[in-house]
């Protein structure tokens, strides 16, 4: 009797003994890729902001191609937090500042391809037009969350830079950003990416504080689970760079 519990038993032991000492997948490299605002042409515009209409179409057509699948960042943070798998070639698409464009073109040709995107919004700012380039409102916004294709989430209320900020001051840029976002578009907003990509300490302390579980930074390289899984690296793609050096640089970032 004792030999047949053993042999029943042994196969569970052996079986829990391999799950519990299986290394974590670390390998697994996911590049955040930033565009801020589209334009028919790309003309005298600078190109660290702007990208041509038919350039970006382009880049996103060239990720496609080449097996990439647009994650968001709550598939990245339940990778990061709870082991759920990723694609073999995930990337997260960004956008900064709310620009109209966007909305009616960005939106559109992810919405087209079967992507998606994140857009971090100044939430001072929505809606307003009487401005070089406008920003798109609160129900456009709503409309781009509610297909699932955009992510709404916080680039602060009024664009300061962080550390120029006193302690009340970030808390306000942090706290009344999410706070807008969640009222009006009924959702949770828990990531926030950094205007001007500067942060220090202090900022990274009270954001956490504010409720937020994810944070971004512009730097290069990709993230994963042996880098610091809070402060998430971002890439900004410049608007005159062409689509295959597009794929090197995401090659470069994920490949050290």
């Amino acid at each position: 009797m004792r030999k047949k519990i053993a042999a029943l038993i042994l196969p569970v032991m052996l079986l829990c003994a391999s799950i519990y000492a299986a290394p974590a997948d670390n390998s697994v490299k996911v590049p955040v890729i930033l565009y801020h605002n589209i334009t028919e042409r790309l003309g005298s515009l600078s190109p660290g902001v702007h990208i041509a209409t038919d350039v970006f179409r382009a880049h996103m057509q060239a990720l496609r191609d080449a097996g990439y699948t647009a994650i968001t960042y709550q598939d990245y943070y339940a990778y990061v937090t709870e082991d759920t798998p990723l694609p073999e070639k995930p990337v997260i698409i960004t956008f900064d500042d709310g620009y109209i464009s966007n909305y009616e073109i960005a939106y559109p040709i992810l919405k087209n391809m079967g992507m998606k995107a994140t857009i971090f919004v100044i939430t001072s700012m929505m809606g307003m037009t009487d401005t070089d380039y406008p920003h798109f409102s609160w129900e456009q916004a709503r409309e781009m969350e509610q297909s699932g294709v955009i992510d709404i989430q916080s680039h602060s209320h009024t664009h300061a830079s962080m550390p120029t900020l006193d302690a009340g001051q970030i808390a306000v840029e942090a706290r009344l950003s999410k706070y807008l976002i969640e009222t009006h578009l009924n959702k949770t907003c828990d990531v926030f990416a950094y205007p001007y990509g500067h942060v220090n300490q202090l900022s990274t302390d009270l954001v956490r504080w504010s409720g937020y579980k994810l944070q971004n930074k512009l730097t290069e390289g990709a993230n994963d689970k042996a880098a610091n899984a809070e402060m998430m690296r971002r890439i900004t793609v410049l608007g005159n760079v062409p689509p295959d050096k597009l794929l090197q640089i995401l090659s470069i970032a994920c490949n050290p």
